[in-house]
């Protein structure tokens, strides 16, 4: 786990380095039809360099609580890899992989001896949505779209999440000179995977033409309920699998 924090914090070195090397390109007049990346240029195909254009990196963090209280909250880090038919505007998918530990108590997990814990989750998701420009006109918008600073998006993704406990298995009993030694225990993980359904909404704000920032709130259905929830529900605390509610802010960068 330390390694994803790393890459994630290497990540978004490299995102605020390469915006810093586009920092003196302000957004033009945002009142103006395109004039770059966005003209209505016809082109004979799409190339490889069009679809290269239109990826972006959101590096995003963020907090999580879980309503049913049958866990803790939580500190969020997601890495996404996204694809836009616009820049500002209009459909994207992005892929995602977002990890994050809970806490649970006095609950009897399958897959571990620990009553109370620590669970990781690591999500994997593949995201849909549309992005709509927040202009004063949006009919004349779409007649002649031009760059705008402001947009909200919403998006649906259904993935898979990963819970991880550990469980302590003990080593064979050892003894030197008829005298018991102290009991000795190895770690080992326990895995549990359930499909998700995830749902979030929010607002992007174009600083530099290839530098943008945002917010989203965000509700993950857990299709099955996993490990804890399992738990819960033969203890009596719950009746069927929820999912965590997260609140993010990220960064987007882009290549063009």
């Amino acid at each position: 786990m330390k390694q994803i924090m790393i890459i994630t914090v290497l990540c978004s070195v490299v995102s605020m380095g390469l915006f810093a090397q586009n920092e003196g390109t302000p957004i033009a007049n945002t009142q103006s039809p395109i004039a770059n990346s966005q003209s209505p240029i016809a082109k004979d195909k799409y190339t490889f360099g069009d679809f290269f254009d239109a990826l972006d990196l959101p590096t995003v963090l963020g907090v999580g609580v879980t309503p049913n209280g049958i866990e803790g909250a939580t500190f969020n880090s997601a890495m996404r890899l996204g694809w836009r038919h616009h820049k500002n505007y209009g459909t994207f998918v992005y892929i995602t992989y977002d990890t994050h530990s809970n806490e649970y108590k006095d609950l009897k997990v399958n897959g571990t001896n620990f009553r109370s814990g620590e669970v990781w989750y690591n999500e994997i998701g593949m995201s849909v949505g549309y992005r709509l420009p927040l202009v004063k006109d949006i009919k004349a918008f779409y007649e002649n779209p031009y760059f705008h600073p402001w947009d909200f998006f919403v998006s649906v993704q259904p993935g898979v999440s990963i819970a991880t406990v550990k469980y302590a298995e003990p080593y064979a009993s050892t003894a030197t000179n008829d005298i018991a030694t102290e009991p000795e225990y190895q770690m080992t993980n326990f895995d549990h995977t359930v499909p998700t359904l995830r749902f979030s909404a929010g607002v992007e704000w174009f600083i530099f033409s290839n530098f943008a920032v945002f917010a989203e709130a965000a509700y993950t259905q857990h299709l099955l309920p996993t490990i804890i929830e399992q738990a819960a529900i033969e203890k009596g605390d719950i009746k069927h699998p929820s999912g965590p509610i997260t609140l993010s802010v990220g960064l987007s960068l882009f290549f063009n």
